[in-house]
């Protein structure tokens, strides 16, 4: 019994530390003098319903940094991380880089088209717990305004083209 609750005492303990103690530095503080701002974007439509969106960002660095920085989609929908084209993690060079994003739109993304592309330390201080659960994918550093064309949800009405004027005159 004792062994039980020495082991649950540990086992708290090392939570209490990981959280306070061990905790590592916010994100703005680690990626100071890093910026992110949207280059340009595509739309390439899919055979299913959904449509994959390449985002082109110019990560901009005022000196070279060894941390990784995560992307995601956030607004109006929260905790969806964007994957690299290449797959790997984009760090931080002095100077400016582009990197390319790759996401699955939903009819949702388009039908709302604005959006803001949150970067920062992927999963951060959250811990793996967290970011298992998609709570905290990215610890944010900043944002970035995304405008995708919106499609309507409303039906359109083909070959009827517009009503008015109802009445047409020939010129006297």
């Amino acid at each position: 019994m004792r062994l039980l609750v020495g082991l649950a005492l540990v086992f708290v303990v090392a939570i209490v530390l990981a959280t306070t103690v061990f905790r590592p530095a916010p994100a703005a503080d680690r990626l100071a003098g890093v910026s992110v701002a949207v280059a340009g974007y595509t739309i390439v439509p899919e055979p299913s319903d959904r449509n994959e969106l390449h985002l082109s960002v110019k990560l901009t660095s005022a000196k070279d940094l060894e941390e990784c920085v995560g992307f995601t989609l956030d607004e109006p929908f929260a905790g969806r991380r964007l994957a690299t084209a290449s797959g790997s993690c984009p760090r931080p060079r002095a100077g400016s880089s582009t990197v390319e994003l790759l996401y699955q739109l939903t009819d949702d993304d388009l039908a709302f088209p604005s959006h803001t592309l949150v970067w920062g330390i992927p999963g951060g201080r959250c811990g793996p717990v967290l970011e298992v659960f998609g709570v905290c994918v990215v610890d944010q550093a900043g944002t970035a305004t995304l405008e995708l064309p919106s499609k309507s949800v409303l039906p359109s009405i083909g070959p009827i083209g517009s009503l008015f004027p109802l009445f047409s005159f020939p010129p006297q």
